[in-house]
């Protein structure tokens, strides 16, 4: 029984998905009923035609808050998930698929009653992820978006990394649980995003976290104050400078040290240079 509704339930699914996605405004409303978003009273409001930009806005209540009346984390998190792959796909068109690869959450402030997330997704953008997928089959696209309640109190800020591929060639092929061989070899890029984030922290313990075994030897207070600064600032590259400036206006360490550790040299000048 259960087998024989199988087709025509997928093509039920089909045609209601083709719907959803077939304009901007139909988008709006079909993710305003669909169960995991509207349960957490997550709407997308303000879709460009050309799916170039969209925000999602929290529409919380007594009934998707937390005991401080404020959003779950596991919504705040949602809000930074869905949007950005979805308007690249859009932009890009049926030939191209995106997954989110990756992504972490700063939670900084209490997320509130109309808390809102822009997302844009630009020609040039665009541009560089068919520029990647033309070199190596696929692209990391690295994406910081940042939530922003009424009051202007910066909520939380998500990081994500979102895999672009073409839906049909090798990399739709290979199993998705299975790394990359040796032989895959590709140009190494800049690091961007998380993992830029993630060097600029390994500066700062290499500048002021001591020696292994010697918990006296380093600079503890200074260590925790550039670290809970960086946290605040959104985009990785900034977060990169400030992290360095500090680290080479205290001689903490050289700029040939933090070279070694693959921060690119341009974030080792003040912002404007």
């Amino acid at each position: 029984m259960l087998s024989a509704l199988k087709k025509p339930l997928t093509a039920i699914e089909k045609r209601v998905l083709g719907r959803v996605f077939a304009n901007p405004r139909a988008f709006e409303r079909g993710l305003a009923i669909w169960p995991p978003l509207a349960g957490d009273g997550v709407r997308v409001h303000n879709v460009a035609d050309d799916w170039s930009y969209g925000e999602v806005v929290l529409h919380s209540s007594p009934l998707t808050q937390n005991m401080h009346g404020a959003a779950f984390g596991g919504t705040l998190f949602a809000m930074t998930d869905f949007l950005f792959g979805t308007l690249v796909m859009k932009r890009l068109g049926p030939d191209y698929e995106a997954w989110t690869r990756t992504g972490q959450f700063q939670f900084l402030s209490p997320g509130k009653n109309g808390a809102r997330m822009p997302v844009h997704v630009t020609d040039e953008l665009c541009e560089e992820i068919l520029e990647g997928i033309a070199a190596d089959g696929y692209y990391n696209v690295a994406f910081t978006c940042v939530i922003t309640n009424r009051d202007g109190s910066v909520a939380g800020v998500g990081q994500q990394d979102l895999h672009v591929r073409p839906r049909k060639g090798r990399e739709a092929d290979r199993t998705p649980g299975t790394p990359r061989s040796p032989e895959e070899t590709m140009a190494a890029r800049e690091p961007r995003g998380m993992t830029l984030e993630n060097l600029a922290t390994a500066a700062a313990w290499r500048a002021w976290g001591g020696r292994p075994g010697e918990p006296d030897s380093g600079e503890h207070g200074r260590l925790t104050a550039v670290l809970s600064a960086a946290r605040r600032i959104p985009d990785p590259e900034d977060q990169a400078r400030y992290v360095c400036g500090e680290i080479l206006s205290r001689g903490s360490l050289t700029r040939e040290q933090l070279l070694e550790l693959c921060i690119p040299e341009r974030l080792l000048e003040p912002a404007g240079q």
